[in-house]
């Protein structure tokens, strides 16, 4: 015959089949652990978004005024940061027969 212990007790049912106090010690655990990674963060932030400020606010006082005249990308207002080529369209797989004497051509 199986005994069926855990329905047999007396008293309130026990969550996970543990005994209240290691409840009580894995829910303690957790609140400090919590607790612990809250203060590591907010210390990290304390830390780190000053310096980070402060590295923001040097740069754009002493490391922007030499890119001045300068357009988004780093070229000039005018135009003179593109690169320019002489480009050819090529249709098809095959070759232009320019390139296969090493004469390049552009059309």
């Amino acid at each position: 015959m199986m005994n069926y212990s855990a329905w047999n007790r007396r008293g309130p049912p026990r969550p996970f089949g543990l005994p209240p106090w290691q409840v009580v010690l894995a829910l303690v655990l957790a609140l400090a652990l919590g607790v612990a990674i809250a203060v590591v963060a907010t210390g990290v932030f304390l830390i780190a978004f000053p310096i980070a400020l402060l590295a923001a606010l040097a740069y754009r006082l002493f490391g922007a005024h030499r890119r001045r005249g300068r357009g988004r990308f780093g070229g000039r207002r005018d135009g003179g940061g593109v690169i320019e080529g002489d480009y050819e369209v090529i249709d098809g797989s095959r070759p232009s027969p320019s390139h296969r004497d090493g004469n390049r051509t552009s059309h």
